[in-house]
């Protein structure tokens, strides 16, 4: 599995492998085991940080398809250089170089394809402090890494907000569906109403109240969501000028809103029974992406084909994540869409009611 961020939630020294090494798990969100990261880097003097990507580590015979696959990648998006760095993947030789080797070989020789040189290799068993690390083309460079959460990288990461798992598998876990019983339950209720829940009023003014009355609760930091609102909440994404709406809370990323709506797609991707959580999966999918968080955008886009494959914003997400489409021309789209056409959505201001 590919992951791929933009420049990263935070900047590093390219230059100083250490430094490099120790910011990877604040960059992709989770520490790797066995991966490949690879940084892109822009410009005629290559000194601007471009794309990130991280992938397992290929199997024997896979080698070359996952090379070509990661330069193809870099190539499509105007990289000029690229430094790779190697999680795992075993124990040096007994002469004391990196494992992986012969992938790095054909790495090198598909990016050469692509006009993108290899500026520097790099080799580290794990991510933590002490742990030895090599270089793959000069023996006498390598070094111990120091405490990865002592590092600028770290405290820039924590001061923007961000969380940082132990492993991707911790990641995968924000989007596991909740208890089955309850899950059983709203999908019940959902299929015994056989119409909207709000009567004859008017659809899309009732949804978007249901989902303003969620956002403000999220910002009151009410955690517990009832099955009546589950289900109003499951019926108000399915309609398609609702979920129009929820998109452009996405930009700007950092404003409190599209925290709040962000924190609120995360949480009813556990509370909605399936196939009803893929739109809060997709939206999700949607700010990370537009944030520049494309490893959180993956698992979210993955979960919610996995709910609903013929989901078609999934698709239409995962077309642009292929494509490479850069977050800042989804941030922008976005934003055109707002100053366009008014929010319908806005967190409701101090001491106002639902």
């Amino acid at each position: 599995m590919t992951t791929a961020t933009p420049t990263g939630r935070t900047k590093v020294d390219l230059k100083d492998p250490a430094d490099l090494l120790a910011a990877i798990p604040y960059i992709l969100g989770f520490h790797p085991e066995n991966s490949v990261v690879v940084f892109g880097q822009k410009g005629p003097d290559r000194k601007r940080q471009g794309l990130t990507m991280r992938v397992d580590l290929p199997p024997p015979g896979l080698e070359t398809d996952q090379a070509r696959d990661l330069a193809a990648r870099l190539a499509v998006t105007d990289h000029t250089g690229a430094t790779v760095a190697v999680v795992g993947g075993g124990p040096p030789n007994p002469a004391g170089r990196p494992p992986r080797r012969r992938f790095l070989r054909r790495l090198e020789s598909s990016l050469a394809e692509n006009g993108i040189p290899l500026l520097h290799s790099l080799w580290t068993p794990s991510i933590t402090e002490g742990a030895r690390w090599r270089c793959y083309r000069d023996q006498d460079c390598g070094g111990v890494l120091p405490d990865p959460r002592k590092s600028v990288a770290a405290a820039v990461t924590a001061g923007e907000g961000h969380v940082t798992y132990e492993s991707r598998a911790d990641l995968e876990r924000l989007f596991a569906a909740g208890p089955p019983e309850t899950l059983a339950r709203r999908a019940s209720i959902l299929a015994d109403l056989g119409g909207p829940p709000w009567g004859n009023d008017d659809l899309v003014e009732a949804g978007l109240a249901e989902v303003n009355a969620a956002l403000a609760r999220v910002e009151r930091g009410e955690e517990a969501i009832t099955d009546e609102q589950a289900v109003r909440l499951a019926w108000a994404l399915s309609l398609v000028e609702v979920r129009d709406a929820c998109l452009l809370t996405a930009a700007p990323a950092d404003a409190p809103l599209a925290r709040a709506a962000e924190a609120l797609w995360l949480r009813l991707a556990g509370e909605l029974p399936e196939p009803e959580s893929a739109e809060a999966l997709c939206l999700k999918a949607h700010a990370a992406y537009v944030r520049g968080d494309l490893t959180i955008a993956n698992m979210a886009l993955a979960r919610a084909r996995e709910v609903d494959p013929e989901h078609r914003m999934a698709r239409l997400l995962a077309a642009a994540l292929d494509g490479m489409l850069a977050p800042a021309d989804v941030a922008e789209i976005v934003l055109r869409q707002r100053a366009d056409e008014p929010p319908a959505l806005s967190l409701r201001p101090p001491g106002g009611t639902e």
